[in-house]
């Protein structure tokens, strides 16, 4: 008697249960990738992958500004952590800012490639910048991973977007404090003139905040030529206003007015003897703009470091190397200086390219260049 043939069930079992997992777990897979959102933009994603390619980002400028090399060495080492690259810093110290920008404008004209991968100006600077064309213009909101605050009293970007607000630095007089203690640190722009002072007093060469606030919305400008012509009978020189160590020294008590709180504040966190004041009626918030030459060899490594400064992690090693930071984030050091004068109800200068172009940068020189010269006539 033949067997009858018998069918191999368990077996068909076992191969189409597991197809049809495969297929529910493939499905599920894709459906959760899906869903899954990305962790950066598009725009920012593409200049990751592009920063991975070049491998490099090459910054000259002043070795003062975000702590030289020994600060920023720091900061590229943590954006390589945050993003998965591995971007070596090459850095030279460099000229000043209008030197700088000129630098790259030359080498642009001659086809060559750009000194610095980014390049870090003030707003004077930055706008000559955009109307030379030497900087690229990007859609910034599409690559910066952080949104800008509801309460910013200032936009981020230039007007033409071709640079970044990464920085502030308030304006005011900086100090011995050894030499200059209690009643006697200045409040008002009018305590400078005890007679204590006189040529105990340097002034800064390029005249910072004496001719921004003669601007028509602010002091003016026969208010603040007055006011400068005095102060030129009061000083005992003039010298660059990164030179804070002829304050702590004690060879002068006081910088009136001083580039930014930072100078002090970073020789503060040495020891050194130095304090600095914000006057009550007006202040200057110097602002730092970043932007990436035409020119650039690593446009995306310098792309991707400008979206890092913005961080919270980019900003406090920002203030950790060069006591700086961007006043109109939460955390900023320097947004309790801003809120200081506007508690007191005095006037604020944001030093941003919309301004600097509104009140025009011929006029805007010829100023500078007059008050310039009354503090080197004054100081003889």
């Amino acid at each position: 008697m033949l067997s009858k043939p018998t069918v191999p069930g368990h077996r068909f079992f076992i191969v189409f249960l597991s197809a049809l997992l495969w297929v529910i777990g493939n499905s599920a897979s894709k459906l959760q990738s899906a869903e899954k959102p990305a962790r950066y933009s598009p725009a920012l994603e593409k200049v990751i992958e592009g920063a991975k390619k070049e491998g490099a980002l090459k910054i000259q400028w002043l070795p003062a500004r975000l702590g030289g090399e020994a600060g920023l060495r720091p900061m590229v080492e943590a954006m390589n952590r945050t993003y998965g690259t591995n971007i070596k810093l090459r850095f030279t110290p460099g000229p000043d800012f209008n030197i700088m920008l000129n630098k790259i404008i030359q080498e642009k004209a001659a086809g060559a490639l750009a000194s610095s991968d980014v390049n870090l100006m003030s707003a004077n600077q930055a706008s000559q910048g955009e109307n030379s064309g030497m900087l690229r213009k990007m859609d910034w909101e599409s690559i910066l991973e952080r949104p800008a605050p509801p309460d910013a009293n200032v936009s981020r970007l230039a007007p033409k977007g071709a640079s970044v607000i990464v920085a502030s630095r308030v304006v005011g007089i900086t100090y011995n404090s050894n030499l200059v203690k209690g009643s006697d640190i200045p409040d008002s722009m009018e305590d400078v003139f005890n007679p204590k002072w006189k040529e105990k007093i340097v002034s800064a060469t390029g005249a910072p905040g004496l001719y921004q606030f003669a601007a028509k919305d602010m002091l003016g400008y026969e208010h603040m030529k007055g006011y400068t012509q005095r102060l030129a009978k009061q000083i005992g020189g003039l010298t660059s206003c990164s030179n804070v160590e002829r304050i702590s020294s004690g060879e002068f008590a006081m910088m009136v007015f001083d580039c930014g709180h930072d100078d002090a504040v970073r020789y503060q966190k040495r020891g050194a003897p130095l304090g600095h004041a914000i006057v009550r009626e007006i202040t200057r918030i110097n602002l730092m703009y970043v932007g990436v030459p035409l020119n650039a060899e690593n446009p995306n490594a310098a792309t991707l470091f400008i979206n890092f400064l913005h961080t919270p992690e980019g900003q406090a090693l920002q203030w950790q190397h060069s006591s700086q930071d961007f006043h109109i984030y939460p955390e900023a050091y320097t947004r309790k200086l801003v809120q200081r004068v506007m508690s007191a109800r005095g006037k604020i200068v944001l030093d941003t390219v919309e301004r600097e172009q509104s009140l025009g940068h011929e006029e805007v020189s010829r100023i500078r260049d007059e008050f310039v010269k009354i503090l080197m006539e004054g100081s003889r």
